[in-house]
């Protein structure tokens, strides 16, 4: 598939089949997508630790909101949460070169599970200080950002703007994730 259309798939998810559980195998393999990817001055000060095990998983879960703008009832079951988890770490003080690697990483994960069939959902909602002590993060380290993955439980697609000019993701009347985006013309506001 092209990328532009691995990109406009790639979307969040927020609900998975809970009973897929992710292999710490095929987590390693995503986290590979994220090493071999472009590093601020290629200092590659981030770090990642890869969450198969069941139990290690719920408890992360009950770290993290995903779906904040979303109503209670239509955040995942308990059915369906996700099969794996990769957080990305890095020291406490990251100028801003080294922030917009928590990005590359977090996208190359995306892009490289959606390859894989799976979803991601990345996570800034986390309790960190609490995460931290579940995962044993060395004291140098800090939980950055948090991706959850797995095989996707929920349609997701991109729509226009709405009609009220608001961006927020939603749900549709067929509790489809939609997932409003502004147009080309918008984006792109000088062209000389």
């Amino acid at each position: 598939m092209k990328l532009k259309e691995l990109i406009s798939r790639a979307r969040t998810c927020r609900r998975f089949k809970g009973d897929h559980r992710l292999s710490s195998e095929t987590l390693a393999d995503l986290v590979d997508h994220a090493r071999l990817s472009a590093s601020a001055r290629n200092h590659q000060v981030l770090r990642f630790i890869t969450i198969a095990d069941r139990d290690t998983c719920e408890a992360m879960n009950a770290l993290v909101v995903m779906g904040g703008s979303l109503t209670p009832e239509q955040r995942a079951t308990a059915t369906q949460h996700p099969g794996g988890f990769i957080v990305i770490a890095g020291p406490e003080k990251m100028d801003d070169f080294a922030l917009m690697d928590v990005g590359i990483a977090a996208q190359s994960i995306n892009l490289a599970a959606c390859e894989a069939g799976l979803a991601c959902c990345m996570i800034g909602a986390v309790k960190r200080n609490e995460a931290a002590a579940l995962l044993e993060l060395p004291k140098e380290l800090q939980v950055k950002l948090v991706l959850a993955l797995g095989e996707p439980d929920e349609v997701r697609h991109l729509v226009e703007r709405r009609s009220d000019g608001s961006l927020t993701y939603y749900r549709d009347e067929n509790d489809e994730h939609c997932v409003p985006k502004i147009s080309l013309e918008e984006a792109i506001i000088i062209r000389k």
